[in-house]
């Protein structure tokens, strides 16, 4: 890569908070009238709300190896979470991004950036994949997609909950709530490297299973009713309140005003419980999905001192754009990166530099299940729906999936069922499913 000149001190701070599973209707600033996300909904005033905000895949793995790299996570073979179990067998190596698909915290720290990340990584267990190896001065947190909130092992089991917490490299002893935790940590960086430009990667494990809080955050929601909603509720409450801890600590320490904070989801509302403990807003689907309930996430960018705040910007975009967005406010240009970025730096839309949509086509493809965004047109294949086949939405007019058109605008949905395979045919095969992307849709119900 290569970077304009730009004055160390000038450089902004960079905090990437990414919430496991959250849903549409998980969030106050969203409209939900019982989940209580006061400073969620505090950093959603103070910057950009992005009323269309994607992921690149329904699942926790693709999801973030989309999101750290800029580049559809198909397209260098992550196209399904990596299987735990053959980690702990060791059958399997080299699982997880490859080293040659630069990752966020790679690039920043070539620009002088001091990096670290909390609490989960699940993008490689091989020692050349974890976090210190791909560009962390710092890790504090478990390397697999879903750990207990209270208790860690100092050897690795079959049991995913309880996999080892790490300082680094070392497997550490670890006591308290992963939340609170993981906003410790956080709040001691920042205090830590408040005179240079830093990134830290704020990945809580909340809210994702097991459904665990301290009785604490339960005893502020006594509003709600539902049992199942209000531990859910009390998780995202725990979250919050850590946001709330690190913007605080920005503040005091007079960087808040230059420090980028963007605020997303890796997917969509989790179906274990559907509609008892997160929501979705009234979309379709599920975590898993290639519905919108999938896939449309919680989405905000603050930046006090560059982005007017309290704007809502309707147009999709995607979280293939936050890395190319950060290095496009650091100068950095792709070089030498086996694939080149597919998001875009959205500052000049926020801005109004540039007129359109950052984007006009959105891919979606885990496995057998698939959808594709053309405009304000959407097809979408769910095997879990595997009856109804292919289905043609417009989002416009139907952002709740309700009306499928696929009979009534044949030539729309032909066109873009060709441009998706297109599309698809180019992917190579998954590295650890073994076999390629691109079946077209009369082989998917198989």
């Amino acid at each position: 890569m290569k970077t304009d000149q730009k004055k160390e001190i000038d450089k902004p701070n960079v905090i990437l908070i990414v919430a496991d599973d959250m849903g549409m209707g998980d969030a106050g600033y969203l409209g939900a009238n019982d989940i209580r996300t006061p400073n969620i909904d505090l950093l959603a005033k103070s910057g950009i709300q992005f009323n269309q905000g994607y992921v690149t895949a329904s699942v926790c793995g693709p999801s973030r190896s989309g999101m750290m790299t800029g580049v559809y996570q198909q397209r260098f073979g992550y196209g399904a979470n990596i299987p735990e179990e053959k980690w702990i067998t060791g059958e399997l190596d080299s699982l997880g991004i490859p080293t040659t698909q630069p990752m966020m915290a790679e690039l920043l720290k070539e620009q002088g950036y001091t990096t670290q990340l909390v609490g989960k990584w699940h993008l490689g267990l091989d020692d050349h994949l974890r976090p210190n190896e791909r560009g962390f001065d710092e890790f504090y947190g478990f390397l697999n997609g879903s750990h207990d909130y209270y208790r860690a092992e100092k050897e690795f089991t079959k049991n995913r909950d309880f996999w080892p917490i790490f300082r680094n490299k070392e497997m550490v002893d670890y006591e308290g709530y992963t939340t609170e935790v993981f906003t410790d940590e956080t709040v001691n960086f920042i205090k830590k490297n408040k005179d240079r430009p830093f990134f830290s990667y704020v990945s809580y494990n909340a809210v994702h299973y097991p459904w665990q809080v301290p009785q604490k955050y339960i005893d502020r929601l006594g509003h709600i009713e539902e049992e199942e909603r209000r531990l859910f509720s009390g998780m995202t409450l725990a979250m919050d309140d850590g946001i709330g801890r690190i913007v605080e600590a920005l503040k005091e320490e007079g960087i808040y005003e230059n420090t980028i904070i963007i605020f997303v989801a890796d997917n969509g509302s989790p179906a274990s419980e559907q509609g008892r403990m997160s929501r979705t807003g009234g979309l379709r689907g599920w975590k898993g999905d290639t519905y919108e309930g999938g896939i449309k996430v919680p989405y905000i960018i603050s930046w006090p001192k560059n982005v007017m705040g309290g704007t809502v910007f309707n147009d999709p975009v995607s979280t293939l754009d936050i890395v190319p967005t950060v290095c496009g406010v650091l100068g950095v240009h792709e070089n030498g990166a086996e694939i080149g970025f597919d998001g875009v730096n959205l500052i000049p839309f926020i801005n109004g530099d540039k007129e359109g949509r950052p984007h006009e086509q959105l891919y979606f493809r885990r496995v057998k299940d698939f959808a594709f965004r053309q405009g304000d047109y959407k097809i979408a294949f769910n095997k879990r729906e595997k009856d109804l086949g292919v289905q043609l939405f417009n989002l416009k007019i139907d952002p709740n999936e309700q009306n499928n058109l696929a009979d009534q605008e044949k030539e729309i949905f032909n066109e873009m069922l060709e441009t998706f395979h297109r599309w698809d045919s180019k992917l190579p095969a998954n590295r650890w499913l073994g076999h390629p992307y691109n079946r077209r849709v009369e082989q998917l119900s198989k």
